[in-house]
């Protein structure tokens, strides 16, 4: 991927809103149970990111075209969806 690993770390776990590490050999540790689909999903977003100068780009594959997106803040950031409304 030609990514630094620490970059790479951040991204999945601030996607994936838990905590973890790199071990000595350069492998992620990360705390909880996560899905395969759902780790590949965000593993396959971070993959298409390019960065130039300081700026991240999502890129087209064809064309090379996209648009910048937001740096990677560490930390958790909460995605809220739609509600789920308990009626009894």
């Amino acid at each position: 991927m030609h990514r630094q690993p620490d970059h790479v770390m951040a991204f999945l776990l601030v996607e994936l809103g838990t905590s973890g590490s790199l071990d000595g050999q350069q492998r992620l540790v990360m705390n909880g149970r996560f899905a395969p689909k759902i780790f590949e999903r965000i593993l396959r977003r971070y993959v298409i990111l390019s960065k130039e100068n300081r700026l991240f780009f999502l890129r087209c594959e064809k064309c090379g075209s996209g648009p910048s997106v937001a740096p990677i803040k560490a930390g958790f950031v909460a995605r809220v969806g739609r509600r789920l409304l308990f009626r009894f």
